[in-house]
């Protein structure tokens, strides 16, 4: 059987975001799966070695203060189409969809939501022409999707299981002292959306309550100083391990009790789902979202009160005073409830439904029946991106 051409649509390839790594996956083993998978990154510029694993990739090297006309520009200059032509086109996290899809040249459009974001709502609502199907990483999102895709069959949206690909296939859990007690965080180091400013605020409510603890913390970002000096200030003891990958970011990872999320949304956070695997457990808030279900798997007690500090800080008080035995029934329970996300099941799953929607009737428009014009186009992204989502110049664009 021939191999389906795929264009995957992303904001970047490089970080070691989320996202990202599914993309470079995705670039890495499509093959192995039926699809002939190319790359368009939209604020990125090649080359893209080693990331694009030999793949295609075109990148349009946007910057924050360019705006979507000059996106649509270069759109037509880079001409993506020369990556693969008549392909399916995948938009992750929708980015970019309201302003190419007129462009794309896409037989199919597929829709692929890693986060229940502040205005994902809107958006999904304004994609609903010009998609042919949506692929959700949680229960959450794919819920969200068919109310704002009514239009759409049940089988045209569907759950895709993140995928976790731990060294070998397998995991060696790391002995831990038992007058031990690591909590770590895992993920961009930023106020925006991961709220990392709160850390410092738990470490100082975790002090008061005398929970003896240290943190240990994995990745990079902007504010990481602020959170440095917090945890200082805080009086916590505290590793920044910066980035790590292959076996010393499972070394890391293995070697934790508890890992905490601070952030405002999420989708479902592949870092929580390694955690859990290694039989770390989580603590997660309480936002619309699989990283919030999937804690909840564990034990409804490890959600807590979003935006709470404090309410992070008495579930964490709580794992600490667990007998032992109770607690590695917690581990136990973390790895069972990761383990669905391990081997080829992302895979099959995103190739077995770009299959069955190329043999499906289309139903999203294409070329100029699929133009959409909105005022943010005219403006920075940057600019856009500081607006409420339900704002007129930005509603259903951003």
């Amino acid at each position: 059987m021939p191999e389906i051409p795929t264009v995957h649509a992303c904001t970047h390839l490089r970080p070691l975001g989320g996202v990202q790594t599914v993309l470079r996956r995705h670039l890495r083993l499509d093959a192995t799966v039926g699809l002939s998978s190319s790359a368009l990154l939209w604020f990125e510029s090649g080359p893209f070695e080693p990331q694009a694993s030999g793949r295609p990739a075109c990148g349009l090297g946007l910057r924050w203060f360019h705006n979507g006309r000059i996106l649509r520009r270069r759109l037509r200059q880079a001409s993506p189409r020369s990556l693969t032509s008549q392909a399916v086109w995948a938009y992750h996290d929708l980015w970019g969809l309201p302003t190419a899809a007129d462009l794309d040249g896409a037989t199919r459009r597929i829709g692929v939501v890693h986060s229940n974001w502040e205005g994902s709502d809107a958006l999904l609502s304004a994609s609903a022409p010009v998609v042919d199907g949506m692929l959700c990483i949680s229960a959450a999102t794919v819920e969200l999707a068919r109310q704002r895709l009514p239009h759409l069959d049940a089988e045209r949206i569907a759950w895709l299981p993140v995928p976790v690909d731990p060294p070998n296939g397998t995991v060696l859990e790391r002995e831990r002292p038992s007058d031990d007690w690591v909590i770590g965080y895992c993920g961009r180091i930023q106020r925006h959306q991961k709220r990392v400013e709160r850390i410092p605020e738990v470490a100082r409510a975790l002090r008061a309550a005398r929970v003896s603890h240290r943190w240990e913390l994995l990745g990079s970002g902007p504010d990481r100083s602020l959170v440095e000096a917090g945890l200082a200030a805080a009086g916590a003891a505290a590793r920044f391990h910066g980035v790590q990958t292959g076996d010393a970011y499972w070394r890391v990872l293995s070697g934790w009790d508890s890992i905490l999320f601070t952030s405002d949304f999420e989708g479902l956070p592949i870092a929580m789902l390694e955690a859990m695997l290694c039989g770390v457990i989580p603590v997660f808030p309480d936002v619309p979202c699989g990283g919030r279900d999937y804690a909840a798997r564990v034990d409804s007690n490890l959600v807590y009160a979003a935006a709470e500090p404090d309410a992070a800080c008495r579930v964490l008080t709580w794992l600490r005073g667990l007998e032992p035995a109770t607690r590695e029934a917690l581990r136990t329970r973390a790895r069972d409830v990761a383990s669905a996300h391990t081997g080829d099941a992302y895979g099959r799953t995103f190739a077995g439904f770009v299959d069955r929607l190329t043999h499906w009737p289309r139903v999203s428009r294409q070329g100029p029946a699929a133009r959409r014009v909105h005022p943010g186009e005219w403006l920075p992204f940057a600019l856009l991106a500081r607006l409420d989502p339900a704002h007129p110049l930005r509603r259903g664009y951003l």
